[in-house]
Order: structure tokens, then C-alpha cells, then sequence
């Protein structure tokens, strides 16, 4: 999966505008919940096989900081 692919998914868990998305935007800006951090571990471990445990909301500040546990 390129990274255009995965910013088109986390567009869908953060419910912004698909090809908006970049690695600088801010979490705090964007819809990101608790919801949206079980969305994003679904996908983690759907897409890549990766399971985080004990993290948080406030584990996570921007979108590379997403990005980054998708680096398998």
C-alpha cells in the first residue's frame, strides 16, 4: 500500500475531504477520537498486521505520526 493510499483511508477515519490529507496536519484538527483511533487500529491491523496496545488519543499528535506505524 504507497502512502497516497493510506492517507486516502485515514481521510475516511479523520472524515476530511479525500486527497486533503498531509503528514504536517495536526490531529487536534482534524476529527480525532476515540473512534477514530479504534477506526485507525482496525486498519492497522487489517492492512499491515499490526496490533498497538495501550495507546491513546494523545499518543498520536499529527498525521506522520500515523503514518509511521504503518512503516512495516
Amino acid at each position: 500500500m504507497t502512502q497516497e493510499e493510506i492517507l486516502l483511508e485515514l481521510a475516511d477515519i479523520l472524515n476530511v475531504p479525500r486527497g486533503t490529507l498531509t503528514p504536517t496536519i495536526a490531529l487536534a484538527d482534524v476529527t480525532w477520537d476515540s473512534m477514530a483511533l479504534m477506526a485507525y487500529l482496525a486498519f492497522l491491523r487489517f492492512n499491515f498486521n499490526v496490533t498497538l496496545k495501550q495507546v491513546t488519543c494523545t499518543d498520536f499528535k499529527t498525521v506522520a505520526d500515523l503514518l509511521d506505524k504503518t512503516q512495516v
